[in-house]
């Protein structure tokens, strides 16, 4: 046992001596590590970053943009809802006005109609006096006739009695 242990032991220290002394991508160099190995992380850091940086930038056009459409939509849809409040209202008032040109019309009618029937009264009432009128000259002619027969009547009774 304690050879295995003391085996494991030179076994791990060569490997992390190896490990060290001769990396694979060259990091140990002329006794002193490269710091090639540094830069490399650098810069791959740095393109991480910027890719981050990129996205980050993307999302954010994306929810400007998704804003920006959002917005639109949501004036188109109160323009449309303006044009169709101000269709209906439009449509009320031809329905209003068409409403009164009825009540006018048919007004103008009852007018005419009354009109119509006031001058038929007027007519009836007129001719109604001037057959009155004609009537009473008749009778008032036919009154002046009997007397006038009368007086003749009494003149000739009166003659034949002196």
């Amino acid at each position: 046992m304690t050879k295995k242990l003391i085996i494991l032991g030179l076994t791990t220290t060569f490997l992390a001596v190896g490990c060290v002394a001769f990396p694979e991508d060259g990091g140990y160099h002329n006794g002193a590590y490269d710091n090639r190995y540094d830069r490399n992380s650098d810069n791959q850091y740095d393109r991480e970053r910027d890719r981050q940086r990129w996205e980050y930038q993307q999302r954010q056009n994306r929810i400007e943009l998704e804003r920006k459409k959002r917005e639109l939509e949501r004036r188109q849809w109160e323009q449309n809802r303006q044009k169709q409040s101000d269709w209906e209202r439009k449509k009320r008032e031809q329905q209003h006005q068409l409403e009164q040109r009825k009540r006018a019309a048919e007004q103008n009618r009852n007018n005419q109609s009354n009109w119509d029937r006031k001058k038929r009264e007027l007519e009836r009432q007129r001719s109604e006096q001037q057959r009155k009128k004609i009537q009473q000259q008749g009778k008032s002619q036919e009154k002046r006739w009997d007397d006038h027969r009368r007086d003749t009547d009494k003149r000739v009774r009166d003659r034949r009695d002196n």
